[in-house]
C-alpha cells in the first residue's frame, strides 16, 4: 500500500505533518478528513519499496510480543488510558514492524474501534488466541488480569519452542557434520587416490568402486544434484502448503522415533495451556476448542480438536470426546475427567501443563543418550566404509606386488 506524506491544519489552526497509508491520494485525503485535518498538501512518498519490503520480511519475535504485553500490563495496572499507553509503547518499541503496527492500532482505537478489533487486522503479529483473550478481557472488564495470563502463556510458549529447537538441534548438527566430512573426503581425498588406483591393474573392491563412482558424479554432475535437491525442496514446500499435504506431514512428525514423542508432548502442553487460558478468561469450552484448533500448530491434531469441539457442541462430555480422538494419552484423559467431575477443569488443565513442561525438559535432556548410540554407529559405519575403500586397494596392490 502506498505511503503519502501530508501537511495539514487542525481545527484550531495549528500546522501538522505526517504520513498515512492509502490506496490512492483521494483515500488519503479522506483519512485526513476523518482525523479532522484540513489538507494543505498530499504527495506520495517515493523510494519506499525496499523499506516496505524489509518491513514485511521483518518478524515480530515472541520476545518482542512478551515485552509489549508486559509493558501494556504495567500501563493498564497504573491506570493510564489505553490509547495513551499504546502510543507510549509505540515510541518505546525497537522492532520496526511492531512499531508500525502499534501506530495503526492506535489510530484505529482513536477512531472508535475496540482494542481487540484493532489487533485482529494484524494476524501476522497478534495470533487469534491473543486477540480472543483481549476481547474477553474487554467484555468482562478484566483486561489487566487477561494481560497477566497472556504474559504467562507467551512465556510458556517461548519455553516450549526453545525446548523443541533444542531437541532437534543436536541430531541435525551431527548429521550435517557427517555429510560435510563425507563431502570433503569425496571431493578432495578420493581423487588423489583414484589416480593411483586407476593406474594399477588390480581389481578394485566394491567399496572403492562405489566411492569412485560417487566422486565421478560429484565432479561431473554436481549441478544435477543441486537441481534435484532444489526440486525436492520445492515439491515438499508446495505439497505441505496444501491442507492434505500438511495434514499428512504433521501426522508423520508424530511418528518420528524419539522426536515424535517430544512433538506430542509439546502439542499436549500447548493444548492444555491455551485451553486453560481461554477458559479462565471466560470463553466457552466450544469456542475455546475452536480457537485452540486454529493455533495449535499441527494440522493433524487441529482436525482432531475440531471434531472434539463438534462433539462437545452436541452435548457430549469433553473427556469422552478426547478419548474418541485417540491422540490424548491416558494421563490427560484421567485428569480432564477429574476436572469435569469436580468442576475444577481449569485447575486440572494447569496441572497437565505443568506436568508436560517437566516432561519436555526431562525428555530433551535425555535425548542425547537416545540419539548418541545411533549417531555413533552411523559415524562408525561411515568411517569403516571409507577406510575399506582406501586401504583395501592398497592391500590388494601389495599382495599383487609380492606375488
Amino acid at each position: 500500500m502506498p505511503t503519502y506524506t501530508y501537511k495539514a491544519l487542525t481545527a484550531d489552526g495549528s500546522n501538522v505533518s505526517g504520513t498515512v497509508e492509502a490506496d490512492s491520494q483521494p483515500l488519503a485525503a479522506m483519512q485526513l478528513d476523518k482525523m479532522e485535518y484540513i489538507p494543505i498538501s498530499i504527495s506520495e512518498k517515493k523510494g519506499m519499496f525496499l523499506d516496505e519490503l524489509a518491513l514485511k520480511l521483518e518478524r515480530v519475535k515472541i520476545d518482542d510480543l512478551i515485552f509489549f504485553t508486559r509493558q501494556l500490563y504495567t500501563v493498564i495496572k497504573a491506570g493510564i488510558p489505553l490509547l495513551a499507553g499504546i502510543k507510549a509503547l509505540e515510541q518505546q518499541t525497537e522492532n520496526k514492524k511492531l512499531k508500525k503496527v502499534l501506530g495503526i492500532v492506535a489510530k484505529d482505537v482513536d477512531r472508535g474501534k475496540s482494542f481487540s478489533e484493532s489487533l485482529s487486522v494484524h494476524p501476522d503479529v497478534f495470533s487469534e488466541l491473543f486477540v480472543n483473550m483481549i476481547e474477553a478481557g474487554e467484555v468482562g472488564g478484566s483486561l489487566e488480569e487477561i494481560l497477566e495470563r497472556l504474559i504467562l502463556m507467551l512465556e510458556f510458549t517461548r519455553k516450549t519452542n526453545s525446548n523443541l529447537k533444542a531437541a532437534v538441534r543436536y541430531p541435525i548438527m551431527v548429521v550435517c557434520s557427517l555429510f560435510a566430512a563425507f563431502g570433503v573426503i569425496i571431493t578432495f581425498v578420493i581423487p588423489k587416490f583414484a589416480v593411483i588406483f586407476e593406474a594399477s591393474t588390480v581389481e578394485l573392491p566394491i567399496p572403492t568402486k562405489i566411492m569412485m563412482f560417487i566422486n565421478f558424479l560429484v565432479q561431473n554432475y554436481w549441478y544435477y544434484g543441486l537441481l534435484i535437491a532444489g526440486s525436492l525442496i520445492t515439491a515438499f514446500y508446495l505439497y505441505t502448503s496444501r491442507e492434505a499435504g500438511r495434514l499428512q506431514w504433521d501426522f508423520l512428525k508424530l511418528k518420528i522415533p524419539v522426536l515424535g514423542d517430544v512433538f506430542l508432548k509439546v502439542y499436549m502442553s500447548r493444548f492444555s495451556s491455551m485451553l486453560e487460558t481461554l477458559s479462565r478468561g471466560g470463553t466457552s469450552i466450544v469456542s475455546a476448542l475452536d480457537v485452540v484448533s486454529r493455533t495449535i500448530g499441527n494440522e493433524y491434531i487441529a482436525q482432531k480438536i475440531k471434531a472434539i469441539a463438534e462433539q462437545v457442541k452436541t452435548g457430549k462430555g469433553i473427556t469422552n470426546s478426547l478419548r474418541e480422538s485417540k491422540i490424548f494419552p491416558p494421563l490427560v484423559l484421567h485428569m480432564v475427567l477429574t476436572g469435569e467431575e469436580t468442576g475444577a477443569l481449569d485447575d486440572m488443565l494447569a496441572e497437565i501443563t505443568s506436568y508436560y513442561e517437566r516432561e519436555i525438559d526431562y525428555t530433551v535432556s535425555r535425548m542425547s543418550s537416545y540419539i548418541e548410540p545411533i549417531l555413533t554407529a552411523g559415524l562408525g559405519l561411515m568411517v569403516l566404509f571409507i577406510a575399506l575403500a582406501i586401504f583395501l586397494p592398497w592391500w590388494n596392490m601389495m599382495e599383487a606386488f609380492k606375488g
